[in-house]
């Protein structure tokens, strides 16, 4: 017997290997590149949630400032209300600062009383707003009180309209520094025939 050579050719088979194997790279980088747009997509995504959330915090962090300006509003507007009642139930007592002015020969005096009792006597004085300013810190008011005073004069007395300046003046200056100050003013001759 003959012996025959065996020959064996694995070109074909080697070719399609490759091919296989080219395919497979081709096919993985493929993938490769779509998992990281898909990647980079959700970043981008996670990015804008985040900045979404900051901005909601800031917006948040923002309106609780705010609320908490206003509830310091209602606050003071609360402790204004009971002031301003405390003062209506004095003033409906009579309780409340007057202010008599008094004219006698042409020459003033500006009693000044509070809760029925007269606890100073100006006399025709430049310093009218500094006296008036006396009584009510030793009749307890501070500068955040509502105060309602009343303004007692007669019109008709000869005199009575350069202490009605002055004392105004007087009042308006104090009205300055008592923001919650009130004054009514009664002009006893009106109505007189």
């Amino acid at each position: 017997m003959k012996k025959r050579d065996i020959f064996l050719d694995f070109t074909s088979l080697l070719d399609v290997t490759l091919i296989v194997i080219f395919f497979f790279v081709i096919f993985s980088h493929l993938e490769n590149l779509e998992n990281t747009a898909k990647t980079e997509e959700k970043v981008a995504e996670l990015e804008v949630a985040i900045e979404n959330a900051e901005y909601r915090e800031n917006e948040a962090a923002n309106l609780a400032k705010k609320l908490q300006y206003e509830i310091g509003i209602v606050q003071a507007a609360d402790n204004r209300t009971a002031s301003n009642v405390e003062e209506i139930i004095e003033f409906t007592r009579g309780a409340n600062i007057k202010l008599i002015l008094e004219m006698e020969n042409a020459e003033w005096s500006l009693k000044v009383a509070c809760k029925d009792k007269i606890v100073g006597n100006i006399v025709q004085s430049d310093n009218v707003a500094d006296i008036i300013k006396e009584v009510m810190l030793g009749a307890g008011y501070c500068e955040e009180d509502t105060i309602l005073c009343d303004f007692v004069f007669d019109g008709s007395a000869p005199g009575s309209r350069g202490a009605y300046k002055t004392i105004t003046k007087a009042i308006d200056i104090l009205q300055e520094e008592y923001k919650y100050l009130y004054y009514s003013e009664t002009d006893l001759s009106m109505g007189e025939d």
